[in-house]
């Protein structure tokens, strides 16, 4: 009987080694939250004064609409959560931006677009855009 008992533990610990070694032990506890440290407007063409801060004027383009799409990055690039949203003053009359970051104005005037980042960690970046029709 006593034989019998070691050769099924040596079985089992031959079959328990044989097991973590295909199988290995890779498991993670937890898996790490990366916020964001910045945001980043990459529009070329951007100018900056203090009354504006990052602005671009736009004209209207070949159709006679007025538009801008917003090109942004999220810094760094592993940062666990890369969504945003983009906020500006609903009562403008003259612009909508959409939740791509797409601006289209309905008439001359201007707005300031933030691109905020939904980790919760407070980074942001803003652009105004500045539609003329000359």
């Amino acid at each position: 009987m006593k034989k019998s008992v070691v050769i099924l533990i040596l079985i089992i610990y031959i079959a328990s080694i044989a097991l973590v070694s295909f199988f290995g032990l890779d498991f993670k506890v937890f898996e790490e939250v990366i916020p964001v440290e910045r945001v980043e407007i990459l529009n070329p063409g951007l100018k900056y004064n203090e009354r504006w801060g990052n602005y671009i004027v736009i004209r209207p383009d070949a159709d006679g609409a007025m538009r801008y799409q917003i090109d942004y990055r999220v810094y760094p690039d592993e940062a666990t959560e890369q969504s945003v949203s983009f906020a500006y003053d609903k009562q403008t009359q003259c612009a909508t931006v959409s939740e791509l970051g797409l601006v289209e104005f309905s008439k001359p005037g201007n707005i300031k677009v933030q691109v905020i980042a939904m980790d919760g960690s407070g980074a942001s970046a803003s652009i105004t855009i500045i539609a003329t029709d000359k």
